[in-house]
């Protein structure tokens, strides 16, 4: 029998040659590099107050575990998977908030970054462009700050990395992934794509941009007498779907969250790339944002100048080069066409764009790429290439870290009025005391006990007061209220009485938030 050094001894060697590839040790040193940057912001933020999106999914999760009477509806723009699953850790004793955060939020997003680099390791065969990106993403300057908040955009981006990578690694190339055998990759890709959505509804375009990709690779299995045809057909099957929105969202109102056939068409949406891509250093520009543009720039040339690939799309099994930057441009285009067209939302955050990522990062790599090639050509000066890449690169970092670092520090304190009224009703409350506040989720979240919102007028609230007896009412500048709300305090003073005040300022010249207490 073979001994257990015997055995190890082959892994042992596997991997020293692994380690001898200068790309896995910068892979290694990124990945540290990563995890370092994470993780001090997690220790940072760890205990910050959670915004109003946070509280409505954690006030979800604690109705699904029965830990408050707050029960999720499932509304059309807010799907069930992040507060579901969260209330698993709920059900199991696990509600430590910092330990919730760590779970739910810090891995999720070191997560999304390792499969980043493999999903672009199996699109493309040049290793820079995963690397560059991996090193783009650890520091991408809205994803580090909604690292640490219980947001669903990483759980989301998550599952549909999954999606693609499964997409090239097994389908495309006909290949096992240990336990994802190829004749099932369509399965597992439908059930990635699907899970993408549950936590998230807004990358419900997720599932067409994969159907058309799909489609298009399959282009050349058309008869050549047909395929005008077959075009033809295509475009005007996706110009009658589009049209028939309008008249499907006056029927039904899922499809007219989706659909905002009332709003202008929104142009602003193409913003997105110079915003990811912002510097706020005066001193240098934005260096990724031109770096994306020469390479996105560089592969629609490409595609224009040598069509005949696009004949061969779903031939060559082993070459994935060309078919990734068809799916990215897909990728990028189809979603833009998605928030300009369909959505409309007169106004946009940079995370609803996270899903369109891999195409963001690989074209922007790819710019840095050929400049770097391009000069070293040119000059003929060995790792001149390298260099080049390298100290962009930085640069570029730089102007994420310095992004990120400042917006970072800049909230991590919003709402902490919040959550201290609703920590101090939590001490203070009896378990069936009502409290009245505009600040709903986040009072539900941190009290664990009732707590009704106000009504639309003061004779409701009169009869909200008179019918539920309520025990304490908030006021506060977060979210504002009628000029009636912020005076019938005073009008009832004899049975209204402030106690606890939170200021604003450190002077406590500005009042933040008050929490009153009813008499009757």
């Amino acid at each position: 029998m073979d001994s257990k050094e015997d055995k190890l001894e082959p892994r042992k060697e596997k991997l020293k040659n692994w380690l001898k590839d200068p790309y896995n040790l910068a892979l290694i040193g990124i990945l540290i590099f990563t995890f370092a940057i994470r993780f001090h912001y997690f220790l940072m933020t760890k205990s910050q107050p959670l915004w109003w999106d946070e509280a409505e999914y954690m006030s979800a999760a604690k109705g699904f575990a029965g830990i408050v009477e707050n029960r999720y509806l499932l509304t059309f723009n807010r799907f069930p998977g992040f507060p579901l699953l969260a209330s698993l850790f709920y059900m199991v004793g696990i509600n430590n908030e910092v330990t919730l955060k760590f779970l739910l939020a810090f891995v999720p997003s070191i997560l999304s970054i390792i499969l980043m680099y493999f999903v672009l390791i199996s699109m493309y065969s040049d290793k820079r462009i995963a690397l560059i990106s991996t090193a783009i993403f650890a520091v991408l300057w809205e994803h580090v700050f909604y690292s640490n908040r219980f947001h669903t955009e990483n759980l989301s981006l998550t599952f549909g990395l999954l999606a693609i990578l499964i997409l090239f690694r097994v389908f495309l190339k006909g290949r096992d992934f240990y336990f994802v055998k190829n004749k099932y990759a369509l399965l597992w890709i439908g059930l990635f794509s699907i899970l993408c959505i549950v936590f998230r509804s807004g990358n419900l375009f997720f599932i067409p941009i994969l159907i058309l990709f799909l489609i298009t690779l399959n282009l050349y299995k058309i008869p050549k007498k047909l395929r005008l045809h077959s075009a033809i057909g295509l475009i005007l099957l996706i110009t009658v779907s589009y049209l028939s929105l309008g008249f499907l969202a006056h029927k039904f109102p899922f499809i007219s969250k989706f659909f905002q056939y009332g709003s202008p068409i929104y142009w602003d949406a193409f913003s997105v790339f110079s915003g990811f891509y912002q510097s706020l250093v005066p001193y240098l520009p934005p260096i990724l944002f031109y770096a994306f543009i020469l390479g996105i720039t560089a592969v629609v040339g490409k595609i224009i100048i040598f069509p005949e690939g696009l004949k061969n799309l779903g031939k060559n099994i082993q070459n994935n080069s060309y078919k990734s930057d068809i799916f990215n441009l897909i990728l990028l285009f189809g979603f833009l066409f998605f928030f300009v067209f369909i959505l409309r939302p007169g106004g946009f955050e940079y995370r609803w764009f996270f899903i369109f990522l891999p195409g963001l990062f690989a074209f922007t790599a790819k710019g840095l790429i050929n400049f770097g090639d391009y000069a070293q050509s040119i000059f003929k000066i060995k790792y001149l290439s390298i260099f080049l890449i390298t100290v962009f690169l930085c640069l570029g970092v730089y102007t994420q870290f310095n992004h990120a670092d400042m917006i970072i520090k800049n909230k991590l304190d919003s709402y902490s009025q919040v959550k201290d009224s609703g920590l101090w009703i939590k001490e203070n409350a009896n378990p069936n005391d009502i409290t009245i506040s505009e600040s709903y989720f986040q009072h539900i979240y941190y009290t664990d006990k009732k707590v009704k919102s106000f009504p639309q007028n003061e004779t409701e609230f009169n009869k909200m007061i008179e019918d539920s007896k309520p025990k304490y009412l908030i006021l506060s500048i977060f979210q504002p209220l009628p000029e009636w709300a912020y005076n019938w305090p005073q009008r009832h003073n004899e049975t209204t009485l402030p106690v606890q005040v939170y200021y604003a300022d450190e002077e406590q010249n500005q009042v933040a938030l008050v929490i009153y207490e009813l008499k009757y």
